[in-house]
């Protein structure tokens, strides 16, 4: 959870970079651009409904060991 409230403000600090301005309207504008932001949780970007898209990675855990089962993109 941690990762994914890191990438957030990373996000937002992005935008802020983008709109060259800390006006509301600006940054929301500038997120509402975000396609693909390499975070340390992988590519996000903001779809029509101002939602986050992103890969979501399955783990399989079995006698206490994770096994990467496979990404699912939306």
């Amino acid at each position: 959870m941690a990762a994914l409230g890191f990438d957030s403000v990373m996000i937002l600090a992005d935008a802020i970079k983008r709109a060259g301005s800390t006006d509301g309207a600006k940054i929301r504008d500038a997120l509402a651009a975000t396609r693909d932001f390499d975070g340390v949780t992988g590519k996000t970007s903001i779809n029509e409904k101002r939602d986050a898209t992103k890969p979501a990675v399955i783990l399989q855990v079995k006698d206490g060991r994770f096994k990467y089962v496979e990404t699912v993109n939306p």
